[in-house]
């Protein structure tokens, strides 16, 4: 045991840092050990919403000085590479996200074609008593369809 102060202090600050440490491993193993049962699962839309989680809980170790740089880009690939070897092999299921997006861009294209053009034209109106003032209106001309 230390005598010293400081010493003291070090080994209580050793003590804490190591404890934070284990609790950042321990929390980064069940993540990628979820994502990868996901992956087996065959819910790889879930996975592939959770790998973004992933990734940043192991950018964040690293930043912390909890794991090298190497190690957490290592991992980040491994599990890039195992998302896209799940998706290559899964069959295409949209999601209900998905079609929505799909049938709003339906009605979007839709919409846009039955609007009708409109052209701006400019006439001036003078009357005796004020100088001529400019006024705009819109006519609508309809598009041939080619």
């Amino acid at each position: 045991m230390a005598n010293i102060k400081s010493a003291k202090k070090r080994i209580s600050t050793i003590d804490r840092r190591n404890a934070e440490n284990k609790f950042v491993k321990a929390t980064l193993s069940t993540y990628v050990k979820k994502f990868r049962k996901m992956l087996e699962e065959g819910k790889v839309a879930e996975a592939e919403t959770f790998s973004k989680e992933v990734y940043a809980y192991i950018d964040s170790a690293c930043s912390k000085g909890v794991i090298h740089k190497n190690n957490a880009s290592r991992k980040i690939g491994r599990l890039a590479s195992a998302l896209y070897k799940a998706k290559a092999s899964a069959p295409v299921v949209a999601t209900k996200e998905e079609k929505k997006e799909e049938k709003k861009e339906e009605v979007k294209v839709v919409a846009e074609e039955k609007k009708p053009a409109t052209k701006k034209t400019t006439t001036k109106k003078a009357t005796s008593e004020e100088p001529a003032k400019k006024t705009t209106t819109r006519k609508t001309t309809t598009k041939k369809a080619e």
